[in-house]
């Protein structure tokens, strides 16, 4: 995988225009199993697009901002921790998509944050197969504090192959910082098409002072009504070590207790080099 990452701050006399992300990344894949649809088989590279946005400042104060692009989909925890392109993730898998094509108004009071959104509904691609859209969002505490209670929505068709998958979630988050130690808590509900689903996270993380390294134990289960109820939750444990801004080190071992899907349970363990020039 290699990518470009560029974060440029536009600005005047007078304040700040807008902030411009740029993300693409060539991705190549070797002998993986159940690509991504966007995919052409498991031995393919296409141009995967992570963060490619412009955010325009309409009041300087920023309580009103408009994005146009590529961002991640305004729902729960994603919403103020960067996991793109790492090992920790969150519970996107659940929602069927992390980040789209669209628009937003999102800003940040006194009191609270926020962000609105209308999606393709399709993730790296505009790809109008079946119409998928998305209409999500966020409200929540401001970011900086060391506790933060959100709720999020997410509605429309998300594009999964040929077809699209009707979801509908509501969710709340938690969040609480104590010197280096960091809580989260994630529940939402809803339906895909016409079955139940549940899914819940919680994690416990640790950082060192110098913040080079985390260290944390995660959570997650998800249900699914189809009949019965199904469900699968996975343990996993992480870490990761950045000495500087320009490499990092991550790894992490994830146990699955068991699968929704008629398949024995996985265990994984992943690691992970980054280096930006």
């Amino acid at each position: 995988m290699f990518g470009l990452d560029l974060h440029k701050v536009f600005s005047k006399d007078n304040g700040d225009i807008g902030t411009l992300v740029f993300q693409p990344y060539l991705t190549r894949l070797d002998d993986v199993v159940n690509p991504s649809f966007f995919f052409d088989n498991g031995n393919d590279r296409e141009l995967i697009w992570r963060i490619a946005n412009f955010n325009y400042k309409v009041l300087n104060n920023g309580k009103f901002n408009f994005r146009v692009g590529h961002f991640e989909v305004p729902f729960g925890l994603e919403q103020n921790i960067d996991t793109n392109g790492t090992l920790r993730q969150y519970t996107f898998a659940d929602r069927g998509i992390k980040a789209d094509w669209g628009l937003s108004v999102n800003g940040a009071t006194r009191s609270a944050d926020y962000e609105i959104a209308l999606t393709r509904g399709a993730g790296n691609t505009l790809e109008d197969t079946d119409n998928p859209y998305i209409f999500s969002g966020r409200v929540g505490f401001p970011s900086h504090r060391n506790f933060i209670l959100g709720g999020s929505w997410f509605y429309g068709r998300v594009l999964a192959g040929e077809e699209t998958v009707r979801r509908k979630k509501l969710g709340v988050d938690l969040a609480y910082y104590h010197r280096h130690f960091e809580w989260l808590f994630e529940l939402s509900a809803g339906k895909n098409d016409l079955n139940n689903t549940v899914s819940t996270l919680a994690e416990m993380s640790y950082r060192d002072a110098s913040e080079h390294f985390h260290g944390y134990i995660q959570f997650r289960h998800q249900g699914i009504k189809s009949g019965g109820w199904e469900s699968e939750q996975v343990w996993t444990l992480g870490g990761s070590w950045q000495p500087s801004n320009h490499w990092g080190v991550s790894m992490q071992y994830a146990r699955q207790v068991n699968s929704i899907a008629e398949k024995a349970p996985v265990k994984r363990l992943t690691a992970q080099v980054r280096y930006r020039f």
